[in-house]
């Protein structure tokens, strides 16, 4: 498979047999110990990738090498574009990191992707739209990204983690929103996100609480929160975010 989600990336399934091949892997992730392959460090690569000849890419912690702030790095293109015609596998230890749409990054660089889209900006572009609510449709959504998606093993286990609700005092709804007209009030042409981000900020600490887009990772945890429309919002993002993950390593070829 040339896309393998795994526990251990060290298991990874790898066929020996394929000479010049290159492994490159991130620091900090498992690696197999295989015959006949070269291995090489991420931050290496990067500073010679021109000078290298391979005949097979193995790549482990593409959610690390490529991320929203160095995408339009040249070592990118490379891995992305210019080598086209050369066969590549992405070994990670989950889809994607952070917002969803960063699992296209795997199937595109792996040349097994049929999302359509040119680059990851556009489909960054589609995640943000559904995110804001401003569209009901994004090719990413958990009934949907099967379709897009192809030539992936995972043995990932499914997430559960469960999410409810506790009805707040008057007094307290009232805080909840001087609080929110505070937050708009007081920041100049700012990102919904960022205004959404500082609200939950505010509110996860006069609650007590501790949650975020990524607490569905958290698994098998159960999360009791105020029936506020902040909690309400990223519940839903939460929700969203883990039926993606489980939908792409349940449509896994295991």
């Amino acid at each position: 498979m040339r896309v393998q989600f795994l526990k251990d990336t060290s298991k990874a399934i790898i066929d020996t047999n394929v000479e010049d091949t290159l492994l490159v892997y991130k620091e900090g992730y498992k690696i197999p110990e295989l015959k006949n392959i070269k291995y090489m460090e991420f931050n290496k690569f990067k500073t010679v990738y021109s000078e290298l000849h391979f005949s097979r890419l193995i790549l482990i912690g593409l959610n690390k090498i490529i991320t929203p702030a160095n995408r339009c790095n040249m070592v990118n293109d490379f891995m992305q574009t210019m080598t086209r015609n050369i066969p590549k596998i992405s070994i990670d230890t989950a889809p994607f990191v952070g917002e969803p749409w960063r699992l296209w990054y795997h199937y595109d660089v792996t040349n097994c992707e049929k999302f359509g889209v040119p680059h990851g900006y556009a489909i960054e572009t589609e995640w943000k739209k559904w995110f804001y609510r401003d569209t009901n449709f994004c090719r990413l959504s958990a009934d949907n990204v099967k379709m897009f998606i192809s030539d992936t093993y995972s043995d990932l286990d499914k997430l559960t983690t469960k999410f409810d609700f506790y009805d707040v005092e008057d007094k307290y709804i009232r805080r909840y929103e001087a609080t929110k007209a505070d937050v708009i009030n007081n920041n100049n042409n700012p990102s919904p996100k960022l205004l959404l981000n500082k609200l939950l900020k505010r509110c996860n600490k006069f609650f007590k609480v501790s949650v975020n887009y990524d607490s569905y990772r958290i698994n098998n945890k159960k999360f009791l929160l105020p029936n506020l429309g902040i909690y309400r919002f990223v519940v839903e993002e939460n929700r969203r975010r883990m039926a993606i993950y489980n939908a792409v390593i349940s449509t896994s070829e295991r």
